[in-house]
């Protein structure tokens, strides 16, 4: 697991010998942007190395995280070679694991060949989130997705643009409880278990990734004197980073994610999402360490929870007004089917601006069940106003709400939320006061106005992440309730008090909308593509799947995955994608009848760097192993002699320097560049 630099045959690794970790001299780290600085240090993003670059995924971008001289006098440079050289100990898998939960340190950094930090992996992509403001837009750039966010009332999680139901929150705690009983296996501790050191994310499916890894506890050491979160500690007198403590903090986050507070220890709380989760966080809150259940325990009781529990939101939870909004997520990639094709390389050239989505509208009727006079009274009158159904234009950006209340949220642009804490305390965020269900005007069932939702009615009942089969036509939907299969349309957003059908354009993945007269609401739906989380990527995003596969992935940009130029939809002419710069790759996802819904992805492969697209005569700036177009000769010292689309064939340049590339998986991507200094 030690770093690779992305690029030619000539570039280094990080230094791994049996006599100690793998270790790297400061001043060979490109630097790129500070992201975080606290107490202990600078996390700085690191621009000419990457982790495990021989996996498919292309491996994982790092940083670094450089110890201040206030954290020097207190760091034991035995203790982070120890949790280093973990890495090179573990089994492949079981270190991949830990690198995929953690931002587990992975190469020691020295300066005069003294430990002065390390390079760790970067946080995936998928643990952020498009935070919303008080006014509906977005905040600008995107925030880690740190589980203080959720330790709020439903309103303002739903504000910042979250949507995180109870059965999201019960798997959220069983990956972390199954997380921290992988951990204790492997001789660690996580000691400082926090809001603010974890973090969540609910596609393809709710999970937890661990930062400030250094201040875990490896075989009884860590790396800085142990510390602990206000509000977050153990018993006086009690050991600090052991199974046991790790057990009580995660009760302390179960409690507390239920309870939507920050500060709460009544184990009551977590009991109304089940009797045997709130003995478990009784029995975990004891005093004594050692009668404390282990966190396997309480895996397994979330998960058994889990598949009972549904996102449905709690009832008078939420004001008339208030939004239900969906997370800034994509869906979860599905298994192979039918309806996927892909093709490179193509021709590059110049091409036009952003291609327009689609969006189309249709009055629908649906399905239903009656077998009494108000249910044939309700089908009369669904017939004669109507279930409407609409396909709506991919989104870049989260939408606001319509049904958005006036009632002000806490300003999440007031919160502290550093992506890369380095030991100073975040604070918590702000409660907004008051239990919505408090107030009994809350309650829909108290208002005269909303008819009682049927069993048998699949827009009244429906809840954010339930699924539908639509057997309707392009005029009308025919929605009944099925599995979430590959096919189906997923819900993801409900709009109450609305029967807007655009209130779910620019909602994130939604593909379809079917609204309801009678129950004043509309659904957002998704489609459920054989081409996985690749069917909803975004202009600028990137993707990647195995040759041939249905499936693809869409993943944080690296070497070898394959960015989307263009997406283009109700249509597969993949001939649209010709005029796109650096286009060399077609993919289309097709929707069985319903052609509107069709995806058409203009790819680029994603070279280690500009070299990659460089042609004959072409000025480049050379520093270190890293080729960049800044698109000036006079600026530039190399130029580019010669190329060909073979690896690794220096004769081909006669004498020139060159530098080589290829992708194991897309093998005709492959180029040997030669160059010239000016």
């Amino acid at each position: 697991m030690a770093p690779d630099e992305p690029g030619t045959a000539a570039r280094g690794r990080a230094e791994m010998t049996a006599a100690g970790p793998a270790s790297v001299d400061a001043a060979a780290l490109v630097l790129g942007d500070r992201l975080g600085q606290g107490g202990q240090g600078t996390v700085h993003q690191v621009r000419n190395k990457r982790i495990n670059k021989s996996a498919p995924d292309g491996g994982w971008e790092v940083v670094y995280k450089e110890y201040g001289p206030a954290a020097l006098p207190d760091l034991d440079a035995r203790a982070l070679d120890a949790a280093v050289a973990l890495l090179g100990r573990l089994p492949e898998g079981e270190a991949r694991w830990l690198c995929e939960k953690t931002a587990w340190p992975a190469v020691v950094v020295k300066r005069q060949g003294l430990a002065g930090g390390f390079l760790m992996r970067a946080v995936p992509d998928r643990f952020h989130f498009t935070l919303r403001t008080l006014a509906g837009a977005s905040t600008g750039p995107r925030r880690l997705a740190t589980v203080e966010y959720l330790l709020n009332d439903d309103t303002y999680v739903a504000g910042i643009g979250l949507s995180v139901g109870d059965r999201d929150r019960l798997l959220l705690l069983a990956d972390l409880a199954a997380t921290l009983d992988r951990l204790h296996k492997l001789g660690v501790a996580v000691g400082d278990v926090s809001p603010k050191n974890l973090l969540f994310t609910l596609t393809p499916r709710p999970e937890c990734f661990l930062i400030d890894s250094d201040a875990m506890r490896l075989n009884g050491t860590s790396v800085l004197p142990q510390a602990e979160t206000p509000d977050w500690q153990i018993p006086n007198g009690e050991e600090r980073a052991t199974p046991a403590s790790d057990t009580y903090k995660l009760a302390l986050l179960a409690v507390r994610l239920f309870a939507r507070d920050q500060a709460t220890t009544d184990p009551a709380r977590l009991a109304r999402a089940g009797t045997a989760l709130g003995d478990l966080a009784r029995a975990s809150l004891a005093p004594t360490p050692a009668t404390r259940p282990t966190p396997a325990a309480w895996a397994e009781q979330l998960t058994s929870t889990a598949a009972t529990t549904t996102n449905q939101p709690p009832t008078g939870g939420r004001k008339k007004g208030t939004p239900t909004a969906g997370a800034n997520q994509r869906p979860p990639g599905q298994p192979n089917g039918p309806g996927v094709a892909t093709h490179g390389p193509g021709s590059p050239g110049s091409g036009p601006g952003r291609p327009h989505p689609r969006t189309r509208t249709a009055a629908a009727g649906i399905k239903q069940a009656a077998g009494i006079l108000a249910g044939i009274l309700i089908l009369v009158l669904l017939i004669a106003t109507g279930h409407h159904h609409h396909a709506q234009s991919q989104a870049d950006t989260p939408a606001t709400d319509p049904g958005r209340s006036d009632t002000p949220f806490p300003d999440p642009g007031t919160t502290s939320a550093d992506p890369y804490d380095t030991g100073d305390d975040l604070g918590s965020i702000g409660d907004p006061g008051g239990d919505p269900s408090d107030n009994p005007s809350d309650d829909p069932s108290t208002d005269p106005d909303t008819p009682s939702p049927t069993p048998t009615d699949p827009i009244a009942t429906a809840a954010v992440g339930d699924c539908f089969d639509d057997a309707g036509g392009s005029a009308h939907a025919d929605l009944s309730t099925t599995s979430c299969t590959t096919g189906t349309f997923k819900v993801v957003q409900v709009n109450s008090d609305t029967t807007d059908l655009k209130s779910c354009d620019g909602v994130t993945d939604s593909d379809e909308s079917v609204s309801s007269t009678a129950y004043d609401r509309v659904l957002c739906l998704s489609y459920l593509s054989s081409g996985g989380s690749s069917f909803h990527a975004s202009q600028g995003d990137c993707v990647f799947g195995a040759p041939g596969a249905d499936e693809w992935s869409t993943l944080p940009c690296s070497t070898g995955t394959f960015k989307v130029l263009a997406v283009y939809h109700g249509t597969t002419a993949h001939s649209k994608c010709e005029n796109w710069p650096h286009y060399n790759q077609w993919r289309t996802m097709t929707v069985p009848g319903n052609s509107g819904l069709d995806v058409l992805l203009c790819l680029s492969m994603q070279y280690p760097d500009d070299a990659g697209y460089a042609t004959r005569n072409e000025c480049l700036v050379k520093s270190g192993n890293t080729f960049t177009n800044v698109g000036s000769c006079a600026k530039s010292n190399v130029y580019v002699s010669g190329r060909t689309n073979t690896y690794d064939d220096p004769a081909f340049c006669q004498g020139d320097a060159s530098v080589w590339w290829r992708s194991n998986d897309y093998p005709t991507f492959a180029y040997t560049v030669c160059w010239r200094w000016r």
